[in-house]
């Protein structure tokens, strides 16, 4: 959840003229300690009744690559940090990118700038820096007091490829296949020498949520195109992976996103270019995306207690991950069944015919909505799925302690699966049932029923 903590302070409740009027009459009533006591209970109450009502704060990211360094000028591949200083052109560019960011001053259109650990983005981002009077925030620099956490915006690390031409050979070939494989879903692809695709999704991941806790709504992030490109197209609810190929991002490009409602992010401008809503086919592979990555992602948030040998770890990590794997099954299924109702409807509007079918004039005629009948696959499918998420539960019943035997962690691990299994069942039963009311085939059973009723009804009669 993305949210402002300064929000606290903008809240209806804490600015109305009422609650001001109530709170200086209740303040008069009080002296002393008392009322500094009082002060300080009101205004926490406050702050915690802000962050229970306001909705999480949309966060609208602007990806800026840096210019030109050094590196590009010498034609190879460089991704080491902390990297090349820019060139002279370089520096143009800079100042070019920050006037067309803000092209006049006061500058209110983005509330922090940050930059990767490479000297290339952090330069680039002076210009900017010294125009709205901000400094720029280097993210992924080493935290001593958590020295083993993954995050940084710096490029993609070119591995073997590392010193290899940009322009030609298998260099520039072998780059790119793992970040492309990504984009598909298969992230546990790994550049030789480098990272995979859950290590990379990691780090960009946490850095925008240092950004959040900063309470950066608007930031702008000076990074490098292979994470920007590569980044969004794995994340964004409408990607459109042939821009990778036909307009890759040129020095000082800039791409934004969009968080939105479901917790990910839409893609709102490539390169100045507007991005639109996906369409059926895009909607489809998102759903099939989103589905095999998430075992993959459970997978890779088992390496450190695995590493650790840690038993109750191991046992946790499997049994959340069981969970989030069923979740994302009902999720494909809740999103799969809405986009292609959605789409069925949209076709007689497509070719200027009126909506005669059964399916294309559900929203208006059917009792059931497409958006009914997804959530009705949802709501049935996630009690059996949330049991999954309870066996993570420690009690002194079943916690691992050193040197007892792990039958109560393997236990834990068959529950959730177990449930997780159950989940998946229930949501193919309710797919069934779902393409029977899109297709009408439950009101046509019910009709046949009736007559035949009526039948044996009139039969009687006539009897």
């Amino acid at each position: 959840m993305l949210y402002s903590e300064r929000a606290h302070s903008e809240h209806r409740l804490c600015v109305s003229p009422l609650f001001g009027a109530q709170m200086e009459n209740y303040m008069r009533k009080l002296s002393g300690r008392r009322t500094a006591g009082a002060a300080a209970t009101t205004l926490a109450a406050c702050s915690l009744f802000a962050a229970a009502t306001l909705p999480a704060a949309a966060m609208t990211v602007t990806f800026v690559r840096h210019g030109e360094a050094e590196g590009n000028a010498s034609g190879v591949i460089d991704t080491g940090t902390p990297g090349p200083h820019l060139t002279t052109k370089g520096q143009g560019e800079a100042v070019a990118v920050a006037d067309q960011l803000c092209p006049s001053a006061p500058c209110t259109a983005y509330d922090g700038i940050y930059a990767s650990t490479m000297i290339r983005t952090q330069e680039t981002a002076q210009p900017l820096s010294e125009k709205m009077g901000q400094p720029v925030i280097v993210v992924g620099e080493f935290d001593p007091d958590n020295p083993g956490k993954n995050v940084g915006v710096q490029e993609i690390g070119a591995g073997i490829f590392e010193g290899s031409p940009e322009g030609a050979g298998l260099g520039r070939v072998g780059y790119i296949v793992a970040p492309l494989a990504w984009t598909l879903g298969l992230r546990f692809v790994r550049i030789p020498g480098g990272e995979d695709g859950n290590e990379f999704d990691e780090r960009v991941d946490n850095a925008l949520a240092e950004m959040a806790d900063d309470g950066s709504e608007k930031p702008v992030v000076f990074s490098h195109g292979a994470t920007i490109m590569f980044w969004t197209m794995m994340n964004v609810d409408n990607p459109d992976l042939t821009l990778i190929l036909t307009h890759p991002l040129s020095n000082t490009d800039v791409v934004v996103v969009e968080s939105n409602d479901e917790g990910g992010w839409t893609l709102k401008s490539w390169d100045g270019q507007e991005v639109g809503p996906a369409n059926y086919p895009t909607q489809m592979f998102v759903n099939v995306r989103d589905l095999i990555v998430a075992p993959q992602t459970a997978a890779y948030k088992l390496r450190q207690p695995a590493l650790a040998l840690d038993a109750q770890g191991i046992g946790e990590g499997v049994a959340t991950g069981a969970s989030d794997v069923a979740q994302a099954g009902v999720k494909f299924v809740k999103d799969s069944v809405t986009d292609t109702v959605d789409a069925i409807r949209d076709i007689p509007a497509s070719l200027n015919q009126p909506a005669t079918s059964s399916a294309s004039t559900l929203d208006s005629d059917s009792e059931t909505p497409a958006a009914d009948v997804a959530e009705s696959v949802s709501e049935a499918v996630t009690k059996p799925v949330r049991k999954a998420a309870g066996a993570t539960k420690l009690t002194d019943g079943n916690k691992a302690t050193p040197g007892r035997p792990l039958s109560t962690v393997r236990q834990q691990v068959r529950g959730a699966i177990k449930d997780a299994q159950t989940g998946i069942e229930s949501s193919v039963k309710q797919v069934g049932e779902a393409v029977k009311k899109l297709t009408g085939a439950d009101k046509a059973g019910k009709a046949d029923a009736d007559g035949n009723t009526s039948d044996d009804t009139g039969s009687k009669d006539a009897a």
